[in-house]
């Protein structure tokens, strides 16, 4: 996957700006938070201006960078499988792994949207699997290291930390009952190193910000969430719609119980289960039909969608026939292992708990476990339930060939799609001076002629402006951005902040603003300086006029939201200048 997707883990403009021209800002000396707005824990960008530091500000730093932690999170994500699964059983789970969450074209982890949740995930499947080795051996020493990670995933990015954090006092409860001496001492022992690692971090910013940029200006701990980002988070999570949400997800169990039943009713030699197999898989089927007929076009029938039911029921079940050990490990599997998995896979869901994705973008590092649960129960639980219901150690024999008969095809189906998508989506090659990369067909001409007007047009380490986001425009060609905000998403400037946004493009004489159709929908906004941030919007049309279209034909309207991907080139006009603030 590496090979066929070798320099097309980026369609630009969005998001990766932020990820490429932050980490250089703060290796230039700039504070973070202070001097640019920033909405997780430090960790990441630091991380990433260190690697900068040692081997040069590029493209390919960040890339060979993400290969490396891409790379730690298979080998810990075969690690954990290992835990409940065989050799064969857990490479299957972790080629699921590879293609949805590492190498879906929609979202990757090579150059992803947000290095915070692939270092993230990397912190918190290591916490897993040392709090898995505690279960088994018992020893502190366990316990710590884990707590530890747990620590690191905190200042790297909130929700991971806090699902690493609950699911560690879930288990010790699930472990220690109503003991309640042993179960103050363990968490004690896993709190202690988290605490350690997260404390003097947020306290050195503490100390060299001022304490309300981080609490309210950037929300660092969830306050004063702007309602655009409110917004964002209901639709990501399927709150904006909850009815709808819950009907998809049935439907999406649905399809899982039709797929389970028709296993079931080809894996039984016995023809005991025919009948009930049989009238399962109609019936789910036919329920699946009816939603999909009623979402259509919102709809699209992943099983995983479901997980958040499926995990719970696991979650419970195991809870009421928790005991020692040894009687744990007596089915073939370890109960405490799938029960941490599992807690831990539910509570990592909770931003997308109502509309699960199927990797990508938006899923690709909060999916990773729930897959080693999909697939433990489809090549271990369900082919030995098989061999329960039946009495047939033939029929369990036979439900053991299909499952990975029905485990290897998806992953070549996935393969083979990926690698036709990679091939056809990123056709259109650009040369910059921080890297080679492979854009998307439609977009890369027009990234393409912006990128070399700014090469022929300004000099080196000029400050020029992208707005609403496509910082990575300036970091590709090694010039600068100075605006606070790298990401002008709507609603989390005021009016002041505008005016400060002005003060500081007019101190850097700012010679061209670059907007580009980047419609924010999805934050309540569609178009800048129309639907949003009027005040820098008259400021640029008053200041500067439109000298290059890229993207549309000379004549042709250029509105944001509408047709193809254009870039809007604006160079200041001497004769326009006015005040920050002052009305057209």
């Amino acid at each position: 996957m590496l090979f066929i997707s070798w320099r097309k883990w980026t369609g630009m403009i969005v998001d990766i700006g932020r990820e490429t021209d932050l980490p250089r800002r703060l290796l230039e000396g700039e504070l973070l938070y202070r001097d640019i707005h920033y909405l997780y824990p430090p960790i990441s960008p630091y991380l990433n201006a260190t690697i900068y530091g040692v081997f040069g500000v590029g493209l390919d730093t960040l890339a060979f960078s993400g290969i490396f932690f891409t790379a730690l999170m298979a080998l810990l994500s075969y690690l954990l499988a290992r835990k409940l699964m065989g050799p064969l059983e857990s490479s299957l789970a972790v080629s699921a792994i590879i293609l949805l969450c590492f190498f879906k074209p929609a979202g990757n982890s090579i150059l992803p949207y947000s290095f915070a949740t692939v270092h993230a995930a990397v912190f918190n499947l290591a916490a897993l699997l040392f709090l898995i080795r505690y279960s088994r051996s018992g020893k502190i020493g366990d316990l710590i290291i884990s707590g530890g990670f747990i620590g690191l995933a905190v200042v790297t990015k909130q929700e991971f930390g806090f699902a690493s954090a609950i699911t560690a006092a879930a288990y010790l409860v699930f472990r220690h009952g109503r003991e309640l001496r042993e179960l103050s001492k363990d968490l004690f022992w896993v709190s202690i190193p988290a605490f350690a690692v997260a404390a003097p971090v947020y306290g050195i910013f503490f100390y060299l910000v001022d304490w309300r940029t981080l609490i309210y200006d950037c929300s660092l701990f969830y306050t004063n969430v702007p309602e655009s980002l409110v917004k964002f988070n209901r639709w990501r999570s399927g709150f904006d719609h909850p009815v709808a949400s819950l009907v998809q997800m049935t439907g999406a169990l649905a399809v899982g119980t039709a797929i389970v039943s028709l296993f079931v009713l080809a894996s039984d030699t016995t023809r005991s289960l025919t009948f009930k197999a049989a009238a399962a898989a109609l019936g789910s089927a036919a329920v699946a039909l009816l939603v999909l007929w009623l979402y259509i076009e919102d709809w699209e029938g992943s099983p995983l969608r479901a997980m958040p039911f499926v995990l719970t029921a696991i979650i419970v079940t195991l809870w009421f026939r928790r005991g020692p050990s040894n009687e744990e490990r007596a089915e073939g599997y370890d109960r405490t292992v799938l029960f941490i998995i599992a807690a831990y896979s539910l509570l990592i869901l909770f931003r997308a708990i109502l509309r699960v994705p199927s990797g990508g973008f938006s899923g690709g590092s909060y999916l990773i476990t729930s897959l080693i649960v999909v697939y433990f129960g489809l090549l271990i639980w369900l082919p030995d339930a098989v061999g329960r219901l039946t009495g047939d150690d033939r029929s369990r024999q036979r439900a053991r060939r299909l499952a990975v008969v029905l485990a290897v095809l998806p992953i070549i189906g996935l393969a083979v799609s990926f690698s036709i998508r990679y091939e056809r989506k990123f056709d259109h090659p650009i040369e910059t001076r921080r890297g080679t990369l492979y854009t998307e067909t439609g977009n890369g001409r027009v990234l393409e002629d912006a990128i070399r007007f700014i090469e022929r047009n300004t000099s080196e380490n000029e400050v020029i402006a992208v707005l609403p986001e496509g910082n990575d425009l300036a970091f590709l060609t090694g010039r600068r951005i100075n605006l606070r905000h790298q990401i002008l998403i709507p609603g989390f400037l005021d009016r002041q902040d505008e005016i400060e946004a002005i003060e500081s493009l007019e101190r850097a004489d700012v010679r061209y603003i670059f907007v580009v159709n980047r419609p924010m929908r999805e934050f309540g906004g569609e178009a800048f300086g129309r639907d949003f941030y009027e005040t820098l919007g008259e400021w640029i049309e008053e200041s500067f006029r439109v000298v290059e279209v890229f993207g549309r034909e000379p004549g042709e309207e250029a509105v944001i939201g509408e047709g193809p991907f254009f870039i809007k080139v604006y160079e200041r006009d001497s004769a326009g200048r006015s005040e920050p603030g002052e009305s057209r």
